[in-house]
């Protein structure tokens, strides 16, 4: 898994659940956030990188451990009580963890020693789970990313990853990548039963370089694997370490989408035949797997889909999550036209529920959904920390887990958390608290990043709110229907100059007045903004600019300091 830097909705990082079906009776809300700067250990650098990445529980579901490459090291979190997670310490593995999984009471984690992209190696190493020591290493034939275990057999995507930096990070880049699988002997690994499966020959793209990023085990021992950059899927028999079947994972056609990186949000573009290039997959049954498209390379899917394993598309989300994104207020304001890069994908039976969980690295959510044999119904999105990666479903105790792997905190910002969430019979889900109606056109009403607020002077529970600097190409006053629960952003006025929309505003307050409103913009010169109150009429038209005095924001502090 690639590590982005990316932000998603900072405002909401700690908030949880999405209502999206009344008729539903159970949701899932936040009931703890677990800072993994909790486990650095006494000695070691507060301020040094440290992450959450993929994720696993101890069989009981009391124990979650999870991978933190920076540190080399897993870290343990003792849920014992969900609701009260408890630092469990970290253990360092003489490498790079990418992925975790536990079997019965060993813990096998896959750990990347590759010396260069050229000269990749790695290992599979058990550790026994009551007193975390090793108890074997196998070698690996390279650089794992992922590691999946279910009906005895287990499996390790071998990726090889390419250098981005080199050629573009066109491919082909060799070695190829290939799948190691074994049989399990309860929770014991004998290292001289591992099999390799090589995967080249198989892509259309690049078939001489497969690079596998992520495998998963059907109950019936077969192993669904993911050729990213390939853009291609791979089953084998995970018992005989045959492949079955191999197939594209296809492209997607979408409509409607934002597309460019100038400042605002407009559904307006369309992108036609994007590659998939799904990063996580799993199994739903033993005839159906679900993939997280991120489209990494070539980039653009921002979708989901459900496959049949013959290789047929039994369901694709196109660009209906990032829709329901958008309009929840968690669209990326830092993007490209990767959109909200769908990249985690989880599943588990909770009840007579089987659920399906979706992941966005870059809108810091996770889409609920409940699978119908169909179309999946969406009953609930859940505010995440920065940058989701790593999802786990815990049936038995009716949690959820999700991981953030990005972390500003020696930067002064937010430190990555893993968030705990239970499922139970509410009225309604905590969160949102407002979200966005549809325009005219049938598209969600773009916001996010809101500051100022008034009330209406002539009807109650109607006000007003401005959006600031993050979307300074389209400044725009938004009406709020707050009687409703959650409030709802019903209508979007754009504040324009000379009949465009007024650039270099970040606009902070809000005042109604007669026949419109007086706004506050913020000055900060380093970004050609400058401190002014704007007169606008009940349409957003400018009508009136008064400047203030303005200083820099380095004074400011100067000034603060010597007060």
């Amino acid at each position: 898994m690639h590590r982005s830097f990316i932000v998603g909705s900072l405002a909401a990082a700690f908030l949880s659940g999405t209502a999206l079906t009344a008729s539903a009776a159970e949701y899932f809300d936040r009931i703890a956030s677990f800072p993994i700067t909790a486990n650095v250990p006494k000695d070691g650098d507060p301020k040094a990188e440290t992450v959450a990445e993929i994720i696993t529980a101890s069989e009981d579901g009391k124990l979650l451990i999870y991978t933190d490459s920076p540190r080399k090291a897993l870290g343990f979190i003792d849920i014992t009580d969900p609701a009260q997670p408890k630092a469990g310490g970290s253990l360092v593995l003489g490498g790079e963890p990418t992925s975790v999984k536990v079997v019965g009471q060993k813990i096998y984690a896959a750990v990347n020693t590759s010396e260069s992209f050229t000269n990749p190696s790695g290992k599979l190493v058990a550790i026994n789970l009551a007193d975390r020591k090793t108890a074997a290493e196998c070698p690996l034939p390279g650089q794992p990313d992922s590691v999946a275990v279910n009906a005895g057999v287990l499996a390790v995507a071998i990726e090889n990853e390419r250098n981005e930096e080199l050629n573009g990070g066109a491919l082909p880049q060799l070695p190829a990548g290939s799948l190691v699988v074994a049989s399990l002997n309860g929770d014991h690994l004998d290292c001289a039963s591992l099999k390799t499966v090589a995967l080249t020959g198989l892509a259309a793209v690049a078939g001489e370089d497969p690079e596998p990023e992520y495998a998963d085990v059907s109950s019936e021992g077969k192993v669904v694997v993911t050729l990213q950059e390939n853009n291609h899927i791979v089953v084998v028999d995970g018992k005989a370490g045959r492949i079955e079947a191999h197939f594209s994972a296809g492209t997607v056609d979408l409509k409607a989408v934002d597309a460019k990186k100038d400042g605002k949000i407009e559904l307006a573009d369309s992108m036609g035949k994007v590659a998939r290039e799904p990063d996580a997959v799993h199994w739903i049954d033993a005839g159906r797997f679900v993939t997280a498209n991120e489209g990494d390379w070539k980039g653009g899917s921002r979708s989901f889909t459900i496959f049949n394993r013959d290789g047929s598309v039994a369901y694709e989300s196109g660009e209906s999550l990032e829709h329901e994104i958008v309009s929840l207020g968690h669209y990326p304001d830092k993007r490209n036209k990767k959109g909200v890069e769908i990249e985690g994908v989880e599943t588990g039976r909770f009840g007579s529920d089987n659920l399906i969980f979706v992941g966005s690295e870059r809108a810091s959510v996770v889409g609920v959904y409940r699978d119908t044999g169909a179309a999946p119904e969406l009953v609930q999105v859940l505010p995440t920390g920065i940058g989701p990666e790593g999802l786990l479903a815990i049936p038995s105790r009716n949690l959820f887990v999700a991981t953030s792997e990005t972390d500003l905190h020696g930067d002064g910002g937010v430190a990555p958390h893993v968030m705990i969430y239970q499922r139970a019979e509410r009225a309604a889900p905590a969160y949102p608290t407002i979200r966005s109606g549809k325009r005219a056109d049938g598209l969600p009403i773009a916001w996010g990043a809101l500051s100022g607020l008034a009330a209406d002077r002539t009807q109650a529970g109607r006000l007003f709110a401005v959006t600031d600097s993050v979307y300074a190409g389209a400044p725009r006053i938004l009406t709020i229907d707050a009687t409703r629960k959650p409030a709802v952003i019903t209508g979007e006025t754009l504040v324009t100059r000379n009949g465009a929309a007024a650039e270099k505003l970040d606009l902070e307050g809000i005042a109604t007045a007669d026949e419109g409103f007086w706004l506050a913009s913020e000055g900060n010169p380093e970004k050609g903004l400058y401190n002014r109150l704007i007169k606008v009429d009940a349409k957003g038209a400018i009508q009136e600019e008064i400047a203030l005095r303005s200083i820099s924001r380095k004074a400011r502090r100067t000034t603060a300091s010597k007060a």
